[in-house]
């Protein structure tokens, strides 16, 4: 992962996202459930690794769950500025009894979760339970000095989620069946849970990076499937970034390119290859950790013909 200490998003992508966090909300208090207030609170829970069958399109409850991890502090340039690390968490789930499988969703550098809420609210609703935390120094209403030195710091982060909602019996998770999704430096940290030395999750079963940047660390080898996914015309990460990342990982790697596409439209919503994207993460999730697809190898095959996506495949 090439780390970036000045990133800006252009004008366009940073306009939707201000939009979307306008339209949601900030904070778990104002947290909906079909679009009025709920809330959630962890408690104890049993495994059940049972899968279970959706409908695709079903309703989907958004809660807030605040996740503390006090055996952690915030530390940034040698400083500690927070003794714990308060990991609020938005969590999307389907209607039904479940368990259903969950997905980390980690967000990029100057964002918070709510900017993905229409992509976690959409995956959700293909029958996963979506969870995504705030992160302490790339989320600018956490009120930290941003600093993305620190992704390792958030790939322990999204395992501590993991092992939060499996002991909450609330989530209706199946811990058996697991999923990192990243967008950005949220890419980066996925890339580290799926296969960073030191960093690996075993619980994971599958990683989708959205615009990642090229890893800096020598990924492990791995069975663990890939989604890649980047705009060819990204103004923020450079569409070399993913192709290189192609090359490094060494495990199953189906790679989507989002020909002509910039960084953040696509999965913020509204764009031409959104309902590409939406469905080519489901499939692949469905393949990959669901059991529901017919194999990560068939998603060329249900992609739709079209001038705006390429594909490729390997392993």
């Amino acid at each position: 992962m090439r780390l970036r200490t000045d990133r800006t998003v252009r004008a366009a992508g940073l306009a939707t996202v201000i939009a979307l966090a306008a339209a949601t909300g900030a904070g778990l208090a104002g947290c909906s459930t079909s679009n009025e207030p709920s809330s959630g609170a962890p408690t104890p829970a049993d495994r059940n690794p049972s899968p279970t069958t959706v409908a695709r399109g079903t309703a989907v409850t958004m809660t807030g769950i605040p996740l503390v991890d006090a055996a952690r502090p915030v530390v940034s340039g040698r400083q500690v500025l927070a003794a714990q690390r308060n990991l609020p968490t938005y969590v999307w789930t389907p209607a039904g009894a479940g368990p259903f499988p969950l997905v980390v969703f980690v967000h990029g550098y100057n964002v918070g979760p709510l900017a993905f809420q229409r992509f976690c609210s959409a995956l959700a609703s293909d029958g996963y339970v979506v969870a995504a935390p705030s992160f302490p120094l790339e989320d600018p209403a956490r009120g930290f000095p941003l600093d993305e030195t620190h992704l390792p710091d958030e790939a322990a982060d999204v395992s501590f989620v993991i092992t939060s909602l499996e002991q909450d019996a609330s989530a209706r998770v199946d811990g058996s069946r697991v999923a990192v999704i990243g967008h950005s430096d949220g890419a980066d940290v996925a890339l580290l849970v799926g296969y960073g030395p030191g960093s690996v999750d075993p619980r994971v079963g599958a990683v989708v990076a959205d615009a990642p940047d090229t890893m800096t660390v020598a990924p492990v080898a791995s069975h663990v499937p890939l989604l890649l996914v980047q705009g060819t015309a990204d103004s923020v990460v450079p569409y070399s970034s993913s192709q290189t990342v192609y090359g490094q990982i060494d495990a199953p790697v189906s790679y989507l390119s989002l020909v002509g596409a910039d960084h953040l439209p696509p999965i913020a919503g509204g764009s031409p290859w959104t309902p590409v994207l939406d469905g080519a993460v489901a499939r692949f999730l469905d393949a990959t950790v669901a059991g529901r697809g017919t194999g990560a190898s068939s998603l060329a095959a249900e992609l739709p013909a079209s001038p705006l996506v390429s594909f490729q495949s390997k392993g």
